[in-house]
């Protein structure tokens, strides 16, 4: 099974005429960017912002719709932006967060 990311897709709508940027979901996306054979090995979901966020409740359940989001066997996730990244850097090779 391939590990699954569960990124927002942006910029979206969180108020009248308000469009956002999510700050965690653009560091992934950055990361993604860079390493781009990542999106060969993670099945990358960008979805809409609203919630419920059907893809991830479906699989997580309504409490747990946090984004970003990385699931792996056994519904084990990762939801911290630099562990994300790391993860994939260690499992996949690539680029990782520089502290």
């Amino acid at each position: 099974m391939k590990p699954k990311l569960f990124i927002l897709n942006m910029p979206f709508e969180d108020g009248p005429g308000k469009m956002w940027i999510c700050s965690h979901c653009a560091l992934i996306e950055g990361a993604l960017s860079v390493n781009t054979h990542w999106e060969d090995m993670v099945e990358v979901r960008r979805i809409a912002f609203p919630k419920p966020r059907k893809e991830v409740v479906d699989i997580l359940g309504e409490e747990n719709q946090w984004l970003p989001v990385l699931i792996l066997e056994n519904n084990k996730t990762i939801t911290e932006p630099t562990e994300i990244i790391n993860y994939l850097a260690r499992e996949f090779s690539g680029a990782a967060v520089h502290l």
